[in-house]
């Protein structure tokens, strides 16, 4: 009976293992995805390396996006260019964004 025990820990330890690494794997595609997009729309205005938003909470980042895309009228000129980069972007383009700057140090 033990001997069945261990081996169902084994699978299980195993299954927990190939989906974590499919996790990590699915992670980094958004976060690759996400610095494309952020090279083409984003680093125009903003740097390379934005300080203020690297490291950020993926949440986080994704609300401040959306808060910009949703104000009306835009306060400034600045802000309309980039709600004009934001508009044609999905919730999850906008996530990716955000994975990409969480992931940056």
């Amino acid at each position: 009976m033990l001997k069945k025990w261990k081996q169902i820990g084994g699978f299980a330890m195993a299954a927990f293992l190939f989906v974590a690494v499919q996790s990590q794997a699915a992670q980094e595609d958004r976060a690759a995805q996400g610095q494309k997009l952020y090279d083409d729309l984003c680093a125009i205005c903003h740097t390379e390396k934005p300080a203020k938003m690297m490291g950020q909470p993926v949440d986080g980042l994704v609300a401040k996006m959306e808060k910009v895309k949703g104000l009306t009228p835009p306060p400034n000129d600045k802000v309309a260019e980039m709600q004009e980069a934001l508009k044609p972007l999905s919730g999850q383009d906008m996530k990716d964004i955000a994975v990409y700057l969480n992931g940056l140090k």
